[in-house]
């Protein structure tokens, strides 16, 4: 921040600069996020301007929380998150509502970044900063970043415990339905998790309410996804793909790209479970890897060389499973999303059965089977560790007479 005695007229354009991106930020339907995609730098270089100057941080910060569903929705966290961090380290007082807003934010972007450490530090701190003043709006705002970290970790008790916690103090006020809506979504993933579909449901189109009433495309579509994964999970195949294409004509004509590349993933695992392999080959190939690597949505990406593998699998395709489902399980080391990893390696070791790949395949199975253990509240880990066991049990069983390959 600069220290000269600033030009009182400089101050003015800039203050002046602030106010129009104040009005164009302040409500976010899908024809303004399409507007300020192509002015996004100007927006960019107005925040930095009004950042070097004390008399204009607080509008700045207007604007930049204000912003935040755009950055959000359209993936541009990568160059936002050094914009929040030279905010907060230029804040003129740490111990305001605004300034714990500021850095809750800053928190779900480095959850959004897969750096989860330091999300789960920023939310703690803005607990710690509400306890102080005595503001539970903040304790609100933290609790919910804290649910979607838990449920990223998959640390499905702590999700549970925050996520009571913050219904409970939006009972005292209903001005956050905003807030709600977000809360009863994700309690809707962890419910999901667990198995328990009709709960997931419930909440899930609540969520779907509260969003359509607020204007909010971007989430409706994002909950409209999710329950259709919600039926796809509790089998109901149906229900399942009528939500599937309503989220994608709720996409057409968007620039949510992210999202529709979720939709397609969705609609090929439908696809994969009704044994459909060429349809899910197809929807799966409708997904651009470079967009999902620029925009660093990694977990999905390897999520996309998982489903890739197991389509290949299902075709007899080996040695392209192989490759997919390598390049899946490299990431997932990366991102240490071991519910995933131990996923794709049980798919890896069935096609090292397959390969006649016998030591290989016995590695995969028990490092999956390892990984898996730490889910045990998990309905989806339980189902696919069954599977795993069964191929497992019966490799073993195949050599009982025969010589190891030691491939």
């Amino acid at each position: 921040m600069s220290t000269a005695k600033p030009n009182p007229q400089f101050i003015q354009s800039i203050q002046a600069g602030l106010r129009y991106w104040q009005q164009k930020t302040e409500t976010l339907e899908a024809e303004q996020v399409v507007w300020l995609d192509e002015r996004r730098q100007n927006l960019h270089q107005a925040v930095l301007f009004g950042l070097n100057q004390s008399e204009t941080w607080e509008d700045t910060v207007q604007v930049l929380l204000q912003a935040f569903d755009f950055s959000e929705w359209r993936g541009y966290w990568p160059e936002w998150i050094p914009v929040l961090e030279q905010a907060l380290a230029t804040a003129p007082d740490n111990e305001t509502e605004l300034y714990g807003r500021l850095q809750n934010r800053l928190g779900q972007l480095y959850r959004l970044d897969n750096r989860y450490p330091e999300a789960m530090t920023q939310h703690e701190q803005v607990l710690q900063l509400a306890k102080k003043l005595g503001n539970y709006r903040l304790t609100l705002f933290a609790s919910a970043g804290l649910l979607e970290i838990y449920l990223k970790q998959r640390q499905i008790e702590q999700a549970e415990k925050v996520g009571a916690m913050a219904l409970q103090l939006l009972e005292k006020d209903e001005s956050h339905e905003r807030l709600k809506a977000y809360i009863l979504k994700n309690l809707a993933e962890v419910e999901n998790f667990v198995g328990n579909w009709h709960k997931s449901a419930e909440y899930l189109q609540s969520a779907i309410q509260l969003f359509r009433a607020q204007g909010n495309q971007v989430y409706v579509i994002r909950c409209t996804c999710d329950l259709g994964v919600t039926y796809l999970r509790g089998q109901d195949f149906t229900e399942a793909q009528r939500a599937f294409e309503e989220a994608a004509q709720l996409l057409e004509g968007t620039t949510y790209e992210i999202d529709r590349a979720k939709n397609y993933m969705n609609l090929g695992v439908l696809f994969f479970n009704q044994q459909k392999w060429a349809e899910a080959a197809e929807a799966f190939a409708q997904i651009n890897p470079i967009a999902l690597r620029e925009q660093r949505e990694i977990n999905l990406l390897a999520m996309l060389y998982n489903n890739f593998g197991n389509v290949y699998l299902k075709m007899a395709k080996w040695k392209q499973a192989e490759e997919n489902l390598e390049l899946a399980i490299e990431i997932f080391r990366q991102t240490k999303n071991d519910l995933e990893l131990g996923n794709s390696l049980g798919t890896l070791a069935t096609v090292y059965v397959a390969l006649n790949e016998r030591d290989l395949a016995k590695r995969c199975f028990e490092e999956a089977l390892a990984l898996l253990e730490q889910f045990p509240n998990s309905a989806w880990a339980k189902k696919i560790t069954a599977e795993i066991k069964e191929g497992y049990h019966g490799l073993l069983k195949e050599e009982e007479g025969q010589p190891a390959n030691n491939k």
